[in-house]
């Protein structure tokens, strides 16, 4: 049966649908390949519901092979890179096809002849019903295999109204808010724009190139963005800029707020787990949203987050399911902040928390404050072990260029100490080449 977003793609025509270093694709040469994918599966002859992973990232290929895979009710492990990155990945979830694709072209290799045998595979194959598998990060442990309903996911896209913004595709292949970015993409008839890598450089690049208007971003992208010093011309064709992934600093969202006055920022939230929501902000200086989507439920148990969904993943397939409920709740491991009209704001992963003598507090509230000082590029604050008040505020900063160490420590400690309380304020402050990872992945 042809899905409603491959039928799609294919009344939209000549419109661009890719852009990327393999060229400019087009909706019609979209169905195409498409087409392409669906006599290669025929050709398998599968009588059975079967996984395959489709390795590459956003390029016309591996879209066309995951759509192609949802029609037909297989199983689909979007992987970046290439399949010698991934062997414990594909061992985990007992990838049978592999699809190792390059922009336009695809090739399909066998893996193995071994039936799915994980129970949550199975129960999607009883009810006819395509499977997506996605990985987390893997930051906190082993990349937990995550199994959602393929076709529940891509349902929840087809009432979007056209329009033709382009859209700059920054998040991975292999990540929720990179599939959200694909998929919304393309349901509504516009433009992805696939960077050559994601640095500031390239992105800005395609953005100038491509007249892209929305950007889908993280807090510490932007932060980079900023510090870049781009052109104002080259960046003149954005109109909104989506941030979410991690938490927002206020003294961050005020200074891209003054330098892209023209822009609309929105914030996103969503996880893994559980999907990507709509929201909305009270204010525009604001980090607190509200969930305001019809297929989500959400609750506050202990400061924690809890929620529950339409398109939430029916579970791991290879670690304990205990986060979630028996009456399905998602416990996310997100500590929040709750205001009276119900805005909602993310503080971080509640195993962030510093505790200073007895006195809790989020990197978060120091980071916003560490990051508005002059000179400072980019920090991390996390908690260090102290034999007297059993942790202390450790930050990590990364100078701009040319920016002289303690002159920059001198205001970044001003800056604390009259605005964060005594047990907030940093007792060391390192400089450093570079910090590792986002402040908070929080849609894993």
């Amino acid at each position: 049966m042809i899905s409603w977003l491959a039928s799609r793609c294919a009344a939209f025509g000549p419109r661009p649908a890719l852009a990327g270093a393999f060229g400019v694709v087009s909706f019609a040469q979209l169905a195409g390949l498409i087409d392409d994918a669906r006599r290669s599966l025929a050709a398998l002859g599968l009588v059975q519901p079967t996984t395959f992973a489709v390795i590459g990232g956003h390029g016309p290929a591996a879209t066309a092979w995951l759509l192609a895979l949802a029609e037909a009710g297989h199983f689909a492990v979007p992987l970046s890179g290439n399949a010698a990155e991934h062997p414990a990945k594909l061992a985990e979830v007992n990838v049978q096809w592999v699809v190792a694709t390059d922009g336009l072209g695809g090739n399909l290799l066998p893996r193995m002849d071994e039936p799915p045998a994980h129970a949550l595979l199975r129960a999607l194959a009883a009810r006819g019903a395509a499977g997506l598998v996605l990985f987390s990060s893997g930051t906190s442990g082993r990349p937990k295999a995550m199994v959602q309903d393929f076709g529940a996911m891509l349902a929840t896209y087809e009432s979007r109204r056209p329009n033709q913004l382009p859209v700059l595709a920054l998040l991975g292949f292999d990540h929720i808010g990179g599939l959200n970015t694909l998929f919304g993409t393309l349901a509504v008839g516009a433009l992805l724009v696939v960077p050559a890598d994601r640095s500031v450089a390239a992105v800005v690049a395609a953005i100038a190139r491509h007249r892209v208007a929305v950007l889908p971003a993280s807090p510490t992208f932007l932060n980079l963005l900023l510090a870049a010093e781009t052109p104002g011309v080259e960046l003149a064709s954005l109109r909104v800029i989506t941030y979410g992934t991690e938490p927002m600093p206020e003294s961050l969202l005020l200074r891209l707020r003054a330098a892209f006055p023209r822009v609309r920022f929105i914030q996103t939230f969503g996880t893994s787990e559980t999907g990507i929501y709509r929201t909305e902000s009270p204010d525009v200086d604001s980090t607190f949203l509200r969930l305001d989507d019809p297929g989500l439920e959400w609750k506050v148990v202990a400061d924690e987050l809890w929620l529950r969904s339409r398109t939430q993943i029916a579970g791991y397939l290879n670690d304990s399911n205990e986060r979630f409920t028996a009456d399905g709740w998602f416990r996310t491991g997100d500590r929040v902040e709750t205001r009276a009209d119900g805005a909602i704001r993310i503080l971080g992963r509640l195993g962030e928390q510093i505790n200073v003598g007895g006195e809790k507090l989020m990197p978060v509230e120091v980071e916003a404050v560490v990051l508005a000082v002059p000179g400072v590029l980019d920090c991390r604050v996390a908690g260090t072990p102290s034999a007297l008040t059993g942790q202390t505020v450790t930050v990590d900063v990364v100078l701009a260029a040319g920016q002289d160490e303690e002159v920059v420590r001198s205001a970044l400690r001003s800056a604390c100490r009259s605005q964060l309380a005594p047990h907030k304020v940093p007792t060391k402050v390192r400089f450093v080449a570079a910090v590792a990872g986002e402040r908070l992945k929080k849609t894993r």
